[in-house]
């Protein structure tokens, strides 16, 4: 049986050679505001939803070959779902009159392999912010000052968490690795300020407020090994947080796009950035520079681009609904 090579790690010394090495799905004809995408944490699984509606496809085994495994059309709310395990996707479900208890949002459990409903659970009131972590936790915001610490391998609500004070609309959530700590970033509902809030779960505190540089944030991501976090929005700076003392570090300047998702390699030495627009980028963290960029010709739609957890691959939803895989096609 004949094996491909497995294509390098991608990193700062390489970064520069990524080209297209696959891609996954068809073109669509209506393509909307882009893909949100997701790797399973412990394999080369992926999945892609439009952010305009609600349809969402998978693919397995990305670093053997391309094995689609379901494609669907769930009614899923538009928040970014999050794919705990390899037999899950987790996410936020829209109220339905079809639903377990009718007409409430669900934190809904769909199998990997056929699309089809596990598992579902009525929450209190509108969802305003969802995020999920490595080690089976699911931070949930509610639009009423109220946030849940849900386990999702039992299924059960942890606790509540203090919740958002101030009306701001949530557009990314994140767990640290590590899992002691969630994130989220927002822009107030008057538009004067962004800022990003962070819960420490390990002492029970938070969330603690800090504005941010940009007057609009989109994204946000966990450093792979340092208690530090990035957020970006409306501007091409990238700031970094030290999340134990909440305070800004430093500013990244000059990215080649409005960073509207942030996404470290395993490493934690390079970023990628999707950017709001057509195009994403590869920049080094301790520095800044630009390693690689690319666009195409869909100037309406932002998509996420992501690193597998391998590190040898990056995701990027691109202007014609597909999903390009992006590597170092040979270490020569």
């Amino acid at each position: 049986m004949n094996m491909k090579p497995l294509l390098p790690v991608i990193t700062p010394n390489n970064a520069a050679r990524l080209t297209r090495v696959r891609q996954l799905g068809s073109p669509r004809t209506e393509v909307g505001r882009g893909q949100h995408l997701g790797f399973a944490p412990t394999g080369n699984h992926l999945f892609a939803k439009d952010k305009s509606g609600s349809g969402m496809r998978w693919w397995k085994s990305l670093g053997d070959a391309e094995e689609t495994a379901g494609d669907g059309e769930f009614t899923l709310a538009a928040f970014k779902p999050g794919f705990i395990r390899d037999s899950s996707i987790v996410g936020i479900g829209a109220p339905v009159a079809a639903a377990a208890v009718p007409w409430r949002y669900r934190l809904m459990d769909l199998s990997v392999e056929n699309g089809e409903l596990r598992r579902e659970a009525a929450l209190p009131s509108t969802v305003s912010g969802f995020g999920t972590s490595w080690n089976d936790l699911a931070l949930v915001l509610m639009e009423e000052d109220e946030a849940q610490l849900w386990n999702l391998d039992t299924w059960r609500l942890v606790r509540g968490l203090g919740g958002i004070d101030a009306p701001a609309r949530v557009t990314g959530c994140a767990f640290s690795p590590e899992g002691r700590y969630v994130a989220a970033v927002g822009t107030l509902d008057d538009g004067t300020q962004s800022g990003i809030w962070l819960w420490d779960l390990e002492k029970g505190t938070g969330p603690d407020y800090l504005p941010l540089t940009a007057r609009f944030i989109w994204s946000v991501a966990f450093h792979p090994s340092e208690p530090l976090l990035v957020a970006g929005g409306d501007t091409i700076v990238v700031d970094v947080v030290d999340v134990k003392e909440v305070r800004i570090t430093r500013t990244l300047k000059n990215f080649y796009c409005l960073p509207s998702s942030l996404n470290f390699n395993p490493a934690g030495d390079l970023l990628v950035v999707g950017g709001a627009g057509q195009s994403f980028a590869v920049h080094r963290f301790d520095t800044g520079a630009r390693m690689f960029s690319h666009e195409d010709d869909n100037e309406f739609q932002s998509s996420d681009a992501l690193f597998s957890p391998d590190g040898r691959f990056i995701a990027w939803g691109q202007g014609d609904g597909t999903v390009g895989l992006w590597g170092v096609a040979s270490v020569s």
